[in-house]
């Protein structure tokens, strides 16, 4: 399996895509979500991200340093919230209303010219033990979005196998279009149907 550059990854995004980022640092996922986020700004898309492990002023901040444009030139173009209050309403998650505020904020966007470019973390789903509404809900996105956005379904590692969730990752990625892996020597991108159980193991090294 070869390794790839993140913007040679980045550079074929397109509308509808729907991808999967499995991470075990931090700093990995934001080495590509960082620039995956920045090159939909210079494709006129707004550009959305969904926090869980890192707050959205972390987040923010982290971001606006690696672009280096002051916040004020982005207010109507970045915008990053809570996994509680995007995903969540009440406690429950329903998929049918995520999709529905995705669809909402896509025709909000269309209005002004701009197309959409989102990622967000989903193991609060497993540390909430929501597995059945995040399976459904990642089912319900298809492999090619309904939606013209483009999208990458963030997952860290070290809370699948916390929570004691590594069944679902086959799952998961037979969810999405493609699927990328962050290791110690770069990022591997992978079709589902090309994925073995084997190859999950030895790229993300446990047993699942």
């Amino acid at each position: 399996m070869a390794l790839s550059d993140p913007l040679n990854i980045i550079n074929k995004i397109k509308p509808h895509d729907h991808y999967v980022l499995f991470y075990n640092t931090i700093e990995s996922k934001r080495s590509f979500i960082y620039p995956y986020l920045t090159d939909g700004l210079l494709k006129d898309r707004a550009i959305v991200y969904i926090c869980y492990e890192e707050t959205p002023e972390n987040f923010e901040k982290g971001l606006l340093f690696y672009i280096d444009t002051p916040i004020d030139e982005l207010s109507n173009l970045l915008l990053i919230k809570r996994h509680d209050e995007w995903y969540f309403d009440k406690g429950k998650a329903e998929p049918i209303r995520i999709i529905g505020k995705w669809n909402d904020l896509y025709g909000q966007l269309k209005e002004r010219g701009l197309g959409l470019r989102a990622s967000g973390e989903l193991a609060c789903f497993l540390k909430m033990n929501m597995v059945r509404e995040l399976l459904r809900y990642e089912y319900a996105l298809h492999k090619v979005l309904a939606i013209p956005m483009e999208a990458v379904c963030a997952y860290n590692l070290k809370i699948i196998i916390d929570t004691g969730y590594t069944d679902i990752i086959m799952p998961i990625i037979r969810a999405h279009g493609k699927a990328i892996f962050a290791t110690d020597d770069g990022f591997v991108i992978l079709e589902p149907r090309d994925i073995e159980d084997t190859d999950v193991e030895k790229l993300l090294n446990i047993e699942i």
